[in-house]
């Protein structure tokens, strides 16, 4: 018998869906877009802590995972080019932005958000359409966005969002 016939044998055995299911899952995980937050800039608008800079970090938390950044010390600006990026499933993909202070006993949560009792940053990025939803106005990605607090420990953080195909 051929190597070609022995091939074709063995491949009859397995269910054509098995080949159907198994090239449609590595065709759509391929094309699993990135998403990617780079947060470029943490200004603080009024006093951190009481006796010291703030201490801050963010933390983003993407489709329920979430990644710590790492803590810039004793700054009351920083440009710290922090990038998060993970594999999203394409469509609409939820995301939560929040900066906090490091402290001895309990992190402090920096308003970044100008709604009245809300410190941190909830929105959408549709992979599809490249829209960033859920403020005032609608971005797209690779725009820059700026948001402040307006609340004790305000701050106003600067990001973008982008799509990597």
């Amino acid at each position: 018998m051929s190597k070609f016939r022995a091939l074709a044998c063995a491949l009859a055995a397995f269910p054509l869906s098995t080949f159907v299911l198994g090239a449609t899952a590595t065709t759509a995980a391929a094309k699993d877009p990135e998403l990617i937050i780079k947060i470029t800039r943490v200004r603080a608008l009024d006093q951190p802590d009481a006796f010291s800079k703030g201490d801050f970090y963010a933390k983003v938390t993407i489709n329920g995972e979430s990644v710590t950044t790492p803590r810039v010390k004793q700054e009351t600006s920083i440009t710290p080019n922090w990038v998060i990026s993970k594999k999203v499933k394409a469509g609409v993909v939820k995301v939560n932005l929040a900066v906090l202070d490091k402290d001895v006993s309990v992190d402090d949560p920096i308003d970044i958000n100008r709604v009245d009792n809300k410190r941190d940053l909830d929105f959408t990025v549709n992979t599809k359409t490249r829209k960033v939803e859920g403020f005032s106005q609608t971005y797209k990605t690779g725009a820059t966005i700026s948001r402040a607090g307006k609340e004790k420990k305000a701050a106003e953080v600067t990001f973008v969002v982008t799509v990597k195909k």
